[in-house]
Parts: structure tokens; sequence; C-alpha cells
């Protein structure tokens, strides 16, 4: 069966090229993709830059690894899954996809646009769950991106207060604002960042600091914001060397760092850490089913297949111009 897929031919170069589908598997599903969301951070690094840092660039490669759509064929394994039902997974930005784990039924309510960025949620959630906020913990977010904006909502449903967004970016922080932050602050509007956090907290600083935008030169920013003995969650995948003056910045304040790779979350559960990577992924999507957790008025642009160039190159160029970003491979459902 043919479908088609996006493909990464060079160094920011990409197109919708026609591929074969493989056979499915006992233990997988073919699915038929409504949305595909951009991970607007790792995805895009790879394509401006060809691959990881020390890592060779290798081409053709596809891309993305947020997909939702219908069943249409199940291996013979699979259980609690049939044709027609709606999944959220990993796959690729593709017309159809052949997915053999961290595929989930999406539950009645959760709109296709939202369930796309399942894989997304679970970024953020991982980062949640290494800095571990308390009731009325102040938390400070460095990065109103997706992930950012998500990581927000997670502390404020843990009950985090104050929730305190942090971006250069003025409609970021009206959505933050807008999606229930506390505080909103431009550390170009102000004239001493750390010295806004302090004012918003009990102690002189944050509880716990997520840095969620994965730019080196944010971090000697971010880890002013903690309070003595405060922690720093790295959730934005910094790529590139961090310099920080460590001796007054992290060690005579006894600062926590902490790093939050979302693929470390175990893939089996155990009896001292149950947050498995389904569970975690099954609960995003109950939040989503709850409205506890919205996501569509996050997403500025709904882009074609066709136009994943032109998509890409925004991304790269101008990322501040978008927010949440999907490609619709066809005629949205009901």
């Amino acid at each position: 069966m043919k479908s088609q897929h996006l493909v990464c031919t060079d160094i920011r170069r990409i197109e919708l090229r026609e591929f074969e589908l493989p056979r499915v598997p006992d233990h997988g599903i073919l699915a038929q993709n409504d949305y595909t969301a951009v991970s607007v951070g790792t995805e895009i690094y790879t394509y401006a830059h060809g691959g990881e840092p020390s890592r060779p660039s290798a081409f053709p490669r596809t891309t993305g690894y947020c997909n939702t759509g219908v069943v249409l064929e199940i291996g013979k394994d699979v259980k609690g899954i049939k044709p027609g039902d709606r999944i959220a997974g990993q796959g690729n930005h593709a017309h159809h996809a052949v997915l053999t784990q961290n595929f989930f039924k999406v539950p009645a309510g959760v709109s296709p646009k939202s369930a796309a960025f399942m894989v997304m949620c679970a970024i953020a959630l991982h980062g949640h769950r290494v800095g571990r906020p308390e009731l009325g913990e102040a938390v400070a977010i460095t990065g109103m991106g997706i992930v950012g904006q998500l990581a927000a909502t997670f502390a404020r449903l843990a009950g985090a207060l104050p929730v305190i967004a942090i971006d250069i970016n003025a409609f970021r922080l009206d959505k933050a604002h807008t999606r229930g932050a506390d505080v909103c602050l431009n550390p170009q509007a102000v004239a001493d960042v750390a010295q806004a956090v302090r004012e918003h907290c009990t102690a002189d600083g944050a509880d716990l600091v997520i840095e969620a935008t994965g730019i080196p030169a944010v971090y000697p920013t971010a880890l002013a914001l903690p309070r003595l003995g405060g922690r720093l969650v790295a959730l934005g995948s910094p790529r590139g060397k961090v310099e920080v003056s460590f001796l007054p910045d992290v060690h005579q304040r006894e600062v926590t760092i902490l790093g939050a790779h979302q693929p470390k979350t175990p893939d089996n559960a155990h009896l001292y850490y149950p947050w498995n990577k389904s569970r975690d992924r099954d609960l995003v999507l109950r939040l989503m089913a709850a409205g506890k957790l919205p996501i569509e008025d996050l997403i500025t642009h709904v882009a074609k297949p066709v136009d994943c160039q032109t998509t890409y190159d925004l991304l790269a160029d101008a990322p501040q111009k978008a927010l949440g970003v999907v490609f619709e491979w066809h005629s949205p459902r009901p």
C-alpha cells in the first residue's frame, strides 16, 4: 500500500514523498492520520542542523513523532483497540502510520487536534514528575512555547502558587495569562527578572524553576530564580555549552539541577515509581477528556503537508510567530 510522508533530504530541505507502507505486524496497528503535531524544539533543531550535536547527519530522514488518526487494521495480538477507534501515538509526519508501541486509544470528547499533542504533553509531564512541585510551592517557567505552556498547566493542577510565566514574547505571555498563570514577566520589560520573581514568592525565589526554552544562554538567568535550596529542572533540551558562575549561583545557594529527558520515562512501572510511559500518556488523554488540559487554544498554525518547506522555514527562522503547529493530512473528521 502506498502512502505519503515528510522526508528531510538535506539540511533545511524537506519534501512530501511517496513510500510503501510496511506490513502490519501481529502486535501493531495501521492508522490513517488526521493530524501530526510539530515539535518546534527537537524537530526544528534537527531540520536546521541536520541532526543532534555530535552526531553525523543522515539523509533522507523521516521526521515527527506526534500523530493521531483512525485505526484501519490491527495485528492479531493487539487487544483493546479495533478498526474505527481513534489513537494517538508517536508516528512520523505521514498520511498513514504503522505503529507497534506507544499508541493509545483516545477517549470520547478529545478532539483530533488535541490528541495529536499527547506526546508533547507527556514531555511536559515528565518534567513535572522530575521537579515534583508541591501544593503551595512557587513555580517559575522560563519559555512559554508549547512545552512551557503545558508545564505551567501541570503546575497549576498540582496546586503551585504562584505559577510564574517568563518569556520575551508578548503573545506567549498573553496566552499563559489566559490559561491561568498567576504572574507573567517579560525579562526585557523589567530591570531585574530575579528580583521581580522574588516579589511574588514567600521565600527568596521560586521553589521550582522549569527551564523550557532549551536555549543555553537562558540558564544564567534561570539559575538566578530559585530560592536558597530550590530546584531547577532542565526540561527544554539545551544544545550547546551552558556557562554559569557555579560557585555563587549553584554551590553556595545549594540549588539542585535536575535533567528531564522524556525518553528516560520508564517503559515498565515499578512499585516505587508507577509513572511509566503508558500511565503518563493515559493520564494526559484523561485530563484532556475531563477538560483540565486544554490544547486547541495553543494551536496557531494548521498546515498542509505540501507546504512543509514553507512551514519548517517559518519555524526555523521566526519561531516567535508560532506556538502549536499541526499538519492536516485530509479533511477533518467529526
